[in-house]
């Protein structure tokens, strides 16, 4: 996000994002660890996660949403006292990995 001269937020993203509030679970890649989290808002590129540890969260890690039955693999891209910004993979970011994951729609921009 940037502002501009005014004081205004612009929103940077490639995707917007919408408000959900949804329950999920962040699992480390090799499955030996999770984090319960809130996710505030979402979508086809990444998401907002409420954690109570983000330092111990690893910086790849895969999402799993309440009601879904989707594994989303994603990377930390910004992270503070209570809260993880994380960016989805791509199918090309991901290489061969692929255990029931599922990859924006946008497949060409990894």
């Amino acid at each position: 996000m940037e502002v501009d001269i005014l004081g205004q937020v612009e929103d940077r993203r490639s995707t917007a994002r919408a408000k959900v509030l949804k329950s999920g679970v962040a699992v480390t890649v090799d499955g030996t660890r999770q984090e319960a989290c809130v996710i505030d808002n979402l979508s086809d590129s990444g998401a907002l996660l409420f954690v109570e540890q983000p330092e111990q969260l690893p910086e790849d890690m895969v999402l799993l949403i309440d009601g879904e039955s989707s594994k989303r693999p994603a990377h930390i891209v910004r992270r503070d006292k209570t809260a993880v910004a994380v960016s989805f993979l791509t199918r090309k970011a991901a290489g061969t990995a692929n255990n029931g994951w599922v990859f924006p729609p946008d497949d060409d921009r990894g």
